[in-house]
């Protein structure tokens, strides 16, 4: 899987049609995927914006679709999710529209994204951490606003923020330690013995926590 190919997938449920339906683009080769078939009504030099806009316009898809009205949302910079140039295409939300979009986006350039695809990018480029990834995963699966709300605080940092916390802790407490080894002969302390098996058992605690809440979530997941 080559993680600078432009890949494309719809991003809006797949199962159910609506009034708006979103096909997500990133890569490189994001912009000459989408200049190909977009043509804006108001910026003639729209590949050239350098923040986050929104473009509306038509999109021409493969025959015998044709021109559709379309919202081009660009994010044009590393400031997206992946940290690429990223592009969503809205517009009706009628699944063979937007399975026509891809199948268009591929014959320009594209290829179908893998499953998680646009987190794992996310993930590798340092926007979101393990944790989150997993989080992500869950809100999409989630069936009702129970398993919404516990994703969404794992989202959130809800699991990150006390790991990291701990992962400080233990750091801090092996260079202290390592610190009075190096000056063993001088006896002097630079951490007691106490202050070690504090450390040791509040990180304890909030490992066993942050366990008891990824517990939580997968049976709420899989309560019916």
């Amino acid at each position: 899987m080559d993680t600078e190919d432009t890949i494309v997938a719809v991003a809006s449920p797949h199962d159910v049609g609506g009034l708006r339906g979103i096909v997500r683009l990133s890569g490189d080769g994001t912009l000459a995927t989408v200049r190909k078939c977009f043509h804006s009504l108001e910026h003639e030099s729209w590949e050239q914006v350098h923040s986050a806009t929104r473009i509306p316009g038509t999109l021409t898809v493969r025959p015998p679709i044709g021109d559709i009205a379309c919202d081009l949302y660009l994010w044009p910079t590393a400031k997206s999710y992946t940290r690429q140039p990223t592009a969503e295409l809205h517009t009706l939300g009628a699944p063979p529209l937007l399975h026509a979009i891809v199948e268009t986006m591929c014959t320009h350039g594209a290829r179908l994204a893998g499953p998680g695809e646009f987190t794992l990018r996310a993930f590798l480029a340092g926007r979101i951490d393990l944790a989150q990834a997993e989080a992500v995963l869950g809100v999409i699966d989630a069936v009702n606003e129970r398993e919404m709300n516990v994703a969404l605080t794992q989202l959130a940092g809800g699991l990150s923020q006390p790991l990291d916390q701990v992962r400080n802790t233990l750091l801090n407490l092996c260079a202290d330690l390592e610190a009075g080894l190096d000056f063993v002969d001088e006896d002097i302390e630079f951490v007691s013995q106490q202050q070690v098996e504090l450390a040791l058992a509040e990180a304890a605690t909030t490992i066993a926590q942050a366990q008891q809440s990824m517990q939580l979530r997968n049976h709420t997941a899989q309560l019916p």
